[in-house]
């Protein structure tokens, strides 16, 4: 997560004309209520307030249910009350859109070309859990769509959720993202839309460890520059751990530097660990100024929670100040593992960077010695990927 830029997930509309089985927005997907022009013209406006004296970048994320089916026209609208708002602050912001990129006509892909810098697409290629209202896989449409943003030369990368019906073919996905040269990002699944939804889909936190080492292995015996994530982002840590302390130390502190926000379609705001809690809503954005939203008891109670969960487990961490901590703060109920005594841990970032770091040593590329990795080849690596948007959601 990078910390010099603010993300915003905005859910535009749970409106979605998929009935993915393990979608957390599921009971709202025939809801046709969305966001009006009204309300995001407040909504930019606290955000400039905010951040006018600020150095980071906004970047919005339009999100659904299916964005998509929101009409362009809307979007261009959207576009002119950002720079009425945004421009005269001389703060910076971006768009991208993540979707089911079932439907695509000409007006869309002028959209993708003049609005959004970024395009998300959900695609699992195994598992047949992403169904149209027919109950029939939306697969086949999705690829041929997926050709069209590469002919028209769309930037653009895919989430494919990892669960139970994907996790046997992470290997095959892989291959897949990597012969059409795309980056991708493997999402297990981390929200629940009602009791029992992801009883039978879910994997445990040593089934998605499994799966990530799976990945690892791929990455690192590949020639290929795609990003695939979380996977570079763990490297990366690692890799920073083992500079000779030479990289810098960062520490996720949610009390001064909030690195992102859902907006659901209401205007309620909430952190990322906490959507769509009430009871840790942070108050209305459409409503209320940001300052005063952001000394709210709710947000100032999330932020203690937040607190809480890394102070609990991130300060022992071999790992802690390259990687944040930002995993456990804005980790959401499902991803707050715990060990045998009940005890929160670290049940992903941890023993993932452990293997990567055992592959490190095992490959010769660090000093057993002086614990400081030797080559400048995974470094370069990961420079050369392709910079992306992917959201984690």
């Amino acid at each position: 997560m990078d910390t010099r830029n603010v993300q915003w997930v905005v859910k535009i509309s749970k409106l979605c004309n998929l009935r993915c089985t393990y979608c957390y927005e599921y009971p709202f997907l025939a809801d046709r209520m969305r966001m009006k022009l009204d309300d995001l013209r407040n909504m930019f406006d606290h955000i400039a307030e905010c951040y006018s004296d600020s150095p980071k970048r906004m970047d919005f994320v339009w999100h659904g249910g299916e964005p998509l089916l929101i009409e362009p026209q809307y979007y261009e609208k959207i576009g002119e009350i950002q720079h009425e708002a945004f421009d005269k602050m001389d703060i910076p912001f971006t768009n991208s859109i993540q979707t089911n990129l079932s439907v695509i006509n000409d007006e869309i892909i002028d959209l993708f070309q003049n609005f959004f810098q970024y395009v998300g697409v959900s695609i699992d290629l195994f598992g047949d859990q992403r169904l149209n209202l027919a109950g029939k896989s939306s697969q086949e449409p999705v690829l041929r769509n997926m050709q069209n943003l590469i002919d028209n030369k769309i930037n653009f990368g895919c989430i494919t959720v990892l669960s139970k019906f994907t996790a046997p073919h992470v290997d095959e996905i892989y291959c897949f993202f990597e012969d059409i040269d795309t980056s991708f990002r493997f999402l297990p699944i981390y929200r629940t839309g009602y009791e029992s939804q992801q009883d039978n889909l879910a994997l445990s936190d040593e089934e998605i460890v499994s799966s990530f080492k799976k990945v690892v292995d791929h990455w690192f015996a590949s020639d290929s520059y795609i990003q695939v994530r979380p996977i570079q982002d763990y490297v990366a840590n690692v890799v920073c751990r083992l500079d000779g302390g030479a990289g810098p130390r960062h520490y996720y502190d949610k009390n001064k530097n909030e690195v992102l926000y859902i907006v659901d379609t209401d205007g309620s705001l909430y952190s990322n660990a906490d959507a769509y809690n009430p009871k840790l809503c942070h108050g209305n954005i459409f409503r209320t100024s940001l300052p005063m939203i952001v000394k709210s008891a709710t947000h100032l109670h999330a932020i203690e929670l937040a607190n809480q969960r890394m102070d609990s487990v991130c300060p022992e961490c071999r790992y802690y100040g390259v990687c944040s901590g930002f995993f456990m703060a804005e980790a959401t109920p499902e991803q707050r593992y715990v060990d045998d005594l009940g005890h929160l841990k670290c049940g992903i970032a941890l023993p993932v960077q452990r293997y990567i770091e055992d592959l490190l040593i095992k490959s010769g590329l660090v000093d057993t010695n002086s614990d400081v990795l030797l080559a400048d080849k995974i470094r370069s690596r990961l420079k050369e990927r392709k910079e992306d948007g992917m959201f984690d959601g």
